[in-house]
């Protein structure tokens, strides 16, 4: 009997938490959040730490570390990083990671709108019945992006009158799929996961280079895993993460 219990024993007391497991805890911006999530649960598995992934948009970034919440690990857009900085809140040593990549999607099914360069786009959202994006109000730059293109574009009036604003690209992406809105325009990344939408990258002569960077919190309690996450981010790993997830990755 002995035998088989032994065993079971060192089974349940591989699966009890232990002591020395610590808690990192990371804060990103919501376009990087399908990589760092990945990228977070690996490292969890193979560390047996406890990793929390918080992700909001780049001006929600901003408020929560300037209120005082305490993460190990930050993720955003290189202007909100250096603003951190300047408050002392987030190291000075910054970590480029991804170049953000901005898309428009589609229900799942319906064919490729014309998007080729500018001026189609400009076409395609002329003739579109609603837009989503995401509300420039909410702190997300994707959407002051995106009325800015339209303005240089011509028809920033028109998108403004077929809105279907959202408070993140979470939300554009549900409001394709779900009919509520004819195509969505953000970060692609943000709207990959939702598989009721399709995703093209819009052309080269309208699309982003904001670039998302790291950096460890001044006040980081484990600032030790924070760096060996941070080293798997900017690393391979990462790198092909990016890449699936349609950001574009970026040379250090």
């Amino acid at each position: 009997m002995h035998r088989f219990i032994v065993p079971a024993l060192l089974v349940l007391l591989a699966q009890i938490p232990s002591a020395d497991a610590k808690d990192l805890k990371i804060l990103t911006g919501a376009g990087m959040s399908m990589p760092v999530r990945a990228l977070a649960a690996e490292f969890a598995s193979h560390t047996g730490n406890n990793v929390t992934v918080v992700s909001d948009t780049a001006g929600g970034v901003q408020k929560r570390m300037e209120a005082g919440e305490k993460f190990d690990l930050v993720i955003g857009t290189t202007a909100v990083l250096d603003s951190l900085t300047g408050e002392k809140i987030v190291a000075a040593e910054h970590v480029n990671l991804a170049q953000m990549v901005a898309g428009i999607s589609a229900k799942a099914g319906t064919p490729k709108p014309a998007i080729a360069d500018g001026g189609r786009v400009k076409a395609t959202l002329l003739a579109a019945k609603t837009i989503s994006y995401v509300d420039p109000a909410s702190g997300g730059i994707t959407g002051v992006f995106f009325l800015q293109q339209a303005d240089r574009l011509g028809v920033g009036a028109a998108v403004r009158a077929k809105a279907v604003l959202k408070p993140n690209g979470t939300g554009v992406a549900e409001a394709v799929a779900s009919g509520e809105a004819q195509y969505g325009v953000t970060l692609i990344s943000e709207m990959l996961p939702n598989k009721g939408v399709t995703v093209w990258p819009l052309p080269d002569d309208i699309q982003m280079t904001t670039i998302y960077t790291a950096a460890i919190a001044t006040n980081a309690e484990n600032a030790l895993d924070a760096s060996a996450l941070l080293n798997d981010l900017r690393g391979p790993k990462g790198r092909d993460a990016n890449i699936k997830a349609g950001l574009k990755p970026v040379a250090n």
